[in-house]
């Protein structure tokens, strides 16, 4: 494992990690919303034939937040400048989870010469939210925290990095019975506290993130040869949005029986099988 940093045209840095530099094809693996690289940490192992490239977006992790009006558009053009910056000696193949799924369908509706023809998108915001859509209460009690602790200068801080509402929030969208993968899971969401860059931006960018999905990208990513992985018990992307999604992008889908938005924690080893076969 190799930790770096680049610094993008526009002045921007963005830190990143490698693994298996001396494999071939590459794939660079984009993480979801409060995430980092540290989420991919399990399919690592299991992903042995590739060389792996793995960044922190903008305003995530170890990435310094640009500006706090940074929206979707400009993370995927971001990611761009950062994949044409690495100067790879092969076009890469993406991988994007959950708001991943986002930015990786942005920069190939930017660019998509530079990208190999096969992607994949993992549990992937697969459309806009309705008003009568089954994540529309999770979407509502998520506007409310972030609301809250960008509002109340007195308690807000305190909400944006409270142990017990991450715990709250992960337990429901875990489906493990495993106690010691509870908490490893548990641990990791609150390492990601750590690295809150503005609240303030966590609302926005989740607002957009609501309003959007990869069905918007359609028109970019027939061109592609896509692949859609989702576990058959996620509440947070769910099946049935995602075989509706799939059939608008004439994408193959991949379903992991017994497992929610966490596979990359949960079943890591079933992930990263349906990925491998699916680009090799």
């Amino acid at each position: 494992m190799t930790k770096q940093t680049i610094t993008l045209p526009s002045g921007y840095e963005m830190a990143y990690w490698t693994y298996h530099d001396n494999k071939r094809p590459t794939l660079i693996m984009v993480h979801g919303f409060t995430g980092s690289h540290e989420g991919f940490q399990y399919l690592v192992p299991l992903l042995a034939d590739f060389r792996l490239i793995v960044p922190d977006l903008p305003g995530f992790g170890e990435s310094p937040l640009p500006h706090e009006k940074l929206n979707l558009s400009e993370l995927g053009t971001l990611f761009v400048d950062f994949v044409q910056a690495l100067d790879l000696d092969e076009k890469p193949y993406l991988v994007g989870h959950s708001m991943g799924s986002l930015v990786v369908s942005e920069a190939i509706r930017q660019h998509p010469e530079i990208f190999e023809k096969k992607v994949v998108l993992a549990s992937p915001v697969p459309s806009p939210v309705g008003i009568l859509d089954a994540r529309k209460i999770g979407v509502l009690l998520s506007k409310l925290y972030y609301g809250a602790s960008h509002r109340l200068p007195l308690i807000g801080p305190h909400l944006a990095t409270s142990r017990k509402l991450t715990r709250l929030s992960t337990k429901m969208i875990m489906t493990t019975k495993d106690k010691l993968l509870k908490q490893t899971i548990y641990s990791h969401h609150f390492r990601n506290l750590e690295f809150i860059s503005s609240i303030g931006w966590y609302k926005r960018l989740y607002k957009e993130i609501n309003k959007t999905g990869i069905s918007r990208y359609r028109h970019a990513l027939r061109p592609f040869t896509t692949l859609i992985i989702v576990g058959s018990r996620d509440s947070v992307t769910p099946l049935k949005k995602q075989k509706q999604t799939s059939k608008k992008i004439r994408a193959k889908l991949v379903t992991l029986p017994g497992v929610g938005h966490l596979s990359h924690y949960e079943k890591p080893a079933e992930l990263a099988s349906a990925i491998a076969r699916f680009l090799k």
